[in-house]
């Protein structure tokens, strides 16, 4: 678990006296928990948006939405992945637990990452954590004491809606037919009609842009009025509960309004941009030939600002036993990756990526979108066709905006201006979880 922090921001502390002018000592203090406050709230008030964005996009609760292929440059979601299909689906638990049935893959790679509304992700069903045998999950919402059926294993949920984010692993072009099969056998139904009431998934081409990012830049005093609805719906686990205790002074908490102070509503709008600029900031905690991740994304973050940045451009980050992200987006050189220089990334034998389901390194354009380039490739996986290792047994990378000259080489498309890179290692295996392991740094080309 993430320790506990105290936070005392000192962009949170000038904001504030820019409008509250002369302050009292204890006036910090108050800056402090008002920005603490806000950046406790931001996965929740999220999560808030995103349920009305899918109510009026038509999606109803306990079904499955999935995508029907991958990613595409038209795909308007950030840093989206083309190794797996992907689908949500928003689980009401409200009226009695829900059953989730999956179908036996047969060892292909699948996970149904489930959220709480404070976008923890507290279980998994999939590939790392319950096998890939076919089985039945019923999720029970906070206070469940009721018996399940043999054969249906209970996953406790810690709110009463839940967001699963669904992944099934394509392989290559030519087995899209197979995975979209097994895509679209997750089902969902309630306990007390199961198993008749189970309710396939629905294919819908826009899966993919249904949870945009969503900006609280502008939010204003509303959001701490949204956050006090919410939290009253959603009651906080314990560990947290001391915290949303001490937000009472400020008339945040179930039940309470918002205090009229103004010196408190001062301090609580200039939280706002005060709490956004310190979880824009980037957030790693290893970084090692160039390439930065985290390895601290665990299924209960109690840290506000890890939480907060965890979520801020979207749910579904995953923890890193199920997939680390490793980043790049400096060369050799220490400038920006630009398709105005080329790029290599040499792995030599035996030292690619040591991920027990699948690895693929990927190029995103600098608004974080897939390249549209002229041989439809937007990463280079373990999947790719045609990947030529040299007589070392090595594997090269060549990572540029012109087509090579060699017609052999491992070509990775870049944009002519600004890309980031990103390694994905789906189930890390312990050396990369331990640091053991580093990825090669990129070198030049001339």
């Amino acid at each position: 678990m993430i320790p506990r922090r105290h936070f005392l921001a000192g962009s949170g502390l000038a904001a504030a006296s820019a409008l509250l002018g002369a302050r009292p000592a204890w006036a910090d203090d108050r800056a402090a928990l008002a920005e603490e406050a806000f950046l406790w709230g931001v996965p929740l008030v999220l999560t808030g948006r995103y349920l009305k964005i899918a109510a009026d996009a038509g999606l109803a609760f306990n079904r499955f939405y999935l995508s029907p292929d991958l990613a595409t440059p038209q795909t308007r979601a950030l840093g989206p992945q083309v190794d797996t299909l992907y689908g949500l689906g928003w689980i009401d638990l409200a009226d009695g637990p829900q059953v989730i049935s999956v179908p036996d893959t047969h060892d292909r790679y699948y996970s149904i990452q489930l959220l709480d509304a404070y976008a923890d992700s507290f279980a998994y069903i999939g590939r790392r954590a319950t096998g890939t045998k076919a089985g039945a999950y019923a999720l029970t919402p906070p206070g469940y004491r009721g018996r399940l059926p043999a054969g249906v294993t209970e996953i406790k949920a810690p709110t009463s809606k839940v967001l699963a984010a669904v992944r099934t692993l394509v392989r290559s072009k030519a087995d899209l037919p197979a995975a979209r099969a097994i895509h679209g056998a997750y089902t969902l139904g309630p306990l007390s009609g199961y198993p008749k009431a189970q309710q396939p998934g629905v294919f819908r081409a826009e899966s993919l842009n249904i949870l945009p990012v969503v900006d609280l830049s502008k939010a204003g005093i509303g959001y701490f009025e949204e956050l006090n609805r919410l939290v009253a719906d959603y009651p906080p686990l314990a560990y947290d509960a001391p915290r949303l205790a001490r937000f009472g002074s400020l008339g945040i908490g179930p039940g309470r309004q918002l205090s009229s102070d103004p010196a408190i509503i001062a301090a609580l709008t200039a939280a706002i941009p005060a709490g956004l600029a310190r979880i824009r900031m980037p957030k790693t905690n290893w970084t090692a030939n160039g390439w930065s991740t985290r390895l601290d994304v665990t299924p209960f973050i109690q840290d506000p600002v890890a939480r907060a940045a965890t979520n801020l451009y979207g749910p579904g980050t995953q923890i890193a036993e199920e997939a680390l992200y490793l980043s790049a987006q400096k060369g050799p050189d220490g400038e920006p990756l630009s398709g105005a220089r080329r790029y290599s990334l040499r792995f030599p034998k035996g030292q690619l990526p040591p991920a027990g389901a699948f690895w693929s390194v990927g190029l995103y354009t600098k608004d974080i979108f897939l390249y549209d380039n002229e041989i439809d490739r937007y990463s280079i996986t373990d999947r790719t066709d045609g990947l030529h290792f040299a007589s070392d047994g090595s594997l090269t990378i060549l990572i540029q905006h012109d087509r090579p000259a060699d017609p052999n080489a491992n070509w990775l498309p870049a944009p002519a201006d600004h890309f980031l890179l990103t390694i994905r290692a789906y189930q890390p295996k312990p050396a990369l979880l331990a640091r053991q392991y580093q990825l090669p740094p990129l070198s030049l080309v001339a």
